[in-house]
């Protein structure tokens, strides 16, 4: 913690007044099981000094899955709230499978509700519109720490834009190690033959365009923020903000009829 709050220090010191600079959040998803008023005075100790030094940005604590009101809301007094956001990161992806696609969006909907019991400001700091876990490498290098829900899609690799230095790798061979603990039992956290894993095809587009505009109602009735993960990559696109925005799936102002 000491480290941490010497980086946090050189952070204010080196960009804190920059005009880019918006918010800062000095650790991402602390494990669930952290002590907790040890992270709340961790919390306090750099909000302390960011208040002091740059009390113009955003002091933005995750809630270390535990996305309850009753555990943070002592975290600050009620006159001490100001430029203080709550991160919470809400996934379907590990949500396990659902025959319709509206009950993981009636499941969101009732747990993002609990941000109105929350007094700071909330921002939904990781989301996506995966509904498996099927992503290559989303948990770890040539592993994986969940098991899949359905049967992942495969796609073929991208290949490198660098296309007079990169070397590619050999799209013929089976699978390609160095592999995690669990990358050789579970399919789809390695590459095979040129392909890669991405989320299955169990659910169409215009039901993937169902539960992004569901999302978005939740979000703009009961949270001040949120940021999906990713803005953009080479694989997934319900991963990917710009490649779902361009599908109109999370564009409000799309012309394209859902059906409920």
């Amino acid at each position: 913690m000491v480290w941490a709050i010497d980086t946090i220090q050189g952070l204010l010191d080196t960009w804190g007044s920059h005009e880019a600079l918006y918010a800062i959040e000095p650790v991402n998803e602390p494990w669930w099981c952290s002590d907790i008023d040890l992270l709340k005075d961790f919390y306090k100790d750099v909000k302390n000094m960011m208040q002091e030094q740059q009390p113009r940005l955003k002091f933005v604590f995750h809630d270390a899955f535990h996305f309850d009101a009753n555990l943070w809301n002592d975290l600050f007094a009620d006159d001490d709230c100001e430029n203080v956001i709550m991160d919470t990161h809400q996934y379907f992806a590990w949500g396990g499978p659902h025959e319709d696609i509206g009950t993981y969006c009636d499941e969101y909907g009732s747990n993002l509700s609990n941000a109105n019991n929350v007094k700071y400001d909330v921002w939904v700091g990781e989301w996506s519109l995966a509904t498996d876990v099927c992503a290559l490498w989303l948990g770890g290098f040539n592993d994986a720490n969940t098991d899949a829900s359905r049967t992942c899609q495969r796609v073929e690799c991208p290949y490198s834009y660098l296309d007079e230095h990169a070397v590619d790798f050999d799209r013929t061979a089976e699978t390609l190690g160095p592999y995690g603990s669990t990358g050789l039992t579970r399919d789809f956290a390695t590459i095979s033959n040129g392909t890669c894993a991405i989320d299955s095809a169990f659910y169409a587009d215009d039901q993937v365009m169902r539960l992004g505009q569901c999302v978005m109602d939740i979000f703009n009735n009961n949270v001040e923020g949120h940021f999906m993960w990713t803005v953009r990559n080479e694989l997934e696109p319900r991963w990917n903000y710009i490649s779902a925005y361009d599908a109109g799936w999370i564009n409000q102002n799309t012309t394209v009829e859902i059906d409920q």
